[in-house]
């Protein structure tokens, strides 16, 4: 389907303030809290690579980290891309704390949960498993075969042709495939508009992660609010 819009910078602009005064600070607390369950996931995984905790510890050795990176390099890129798709599953919640707040006046943490262990929760992390998947076979290969910058410029354009497939399947409920066609046609109609709207979007969370704690609770839910009032503000065109 293809479906012409245009963006009104100022309403957009109101949209988002006003869904980040609502539900950034509990936002923010979800983040943390996903990341500390990550993390686990992540160091339970290194833990069996290595074999004991013992071990694990001795890799704060410079020399010691080294050869066993060099000797388990395609274990921890599987173990990176398993802990990269928990990570953007888990944060894709936000979106249904963003929807919770359209109809009472605070974000709760459960409306996260409930959502990513929806029905759409599992349509979006088979889209997530997808696209890291793509991702890591690309940068892995380019890699070896010297093109590594190249394989960075292409995992970075696919994740932005399917910067709003994750908001279709919470938002509008659509399949897998119609939600990744809907990304591609919409970001293709106006890339330029969007590449920087996103990229600054980003910026202010890097800024965020510099200054960590009150910063990264309140900037990093803002790449998830400006990707929903995005979708919002361009869906709503067609009714």
């Amino acid at each position: 389907f293809y479906m012409s819009y245009e963006i009104d910078q100022l309403k957009l602009s109101e949209q988002i303030i006003s869904i980040a005064k609502k539900v950034s600070v509990t936002a923010g607390l979800y983040i943390f809290l996903t990341f500390i369950i990550v993390s686990v996931i992540y160091t339970v995984g290194l833990i069996s690579l290595i074999g004991s905790p013992d071990a694990f510890i001795k890799l704060s050795n410079q020399k010691t980290a080294e050869e066993f990176i060099t000797a388990n390099a395609t274990e921890i890129l599987i173990l990176n891309t398993v802990a990269s798709i928990f990570l953007h599953y888990f944060l894709g919640g936000i979106y249904g704390m963003i929807k919770k707040v359209n109809v009472q006046p605070y974000a709760d943490l459960g409306s996260a949960f409930k959502t990513i262990f929806s029905k759409q929760g599992l349509k979006v992390l088979n889209v997530i498993i997808l696209i890291q998947i793509v991702n890591t076979a690309i940068s892995y290969y380019l890699e070896l075969a010297g093109f590594g910058l190249v394989g960075l410029g292409i995992s970075l354009l696919l994740q932005f042709l399917t910067y709003f497939a994750i908001p279709a399947i919470y938002i509008s409920n659509f399949n897998i495939t119609k939600s990744i066609n809907f990304s591609i046609q919409t970001v293709n109609q106006k890339p330029g508009f969007l590449f920087a709207f996103i990229a600054f979007a980003y910026l202010l969370s890097f800024i965020g992660i510099l200054f960590f704690g009150i910063g990264i609770i309140l900037t990093l839910p803002l790449n998830y609010i400006v990707a929903y009032s995005l979708y919002t503000h361009i869906t709503e065109q067609q009714a």
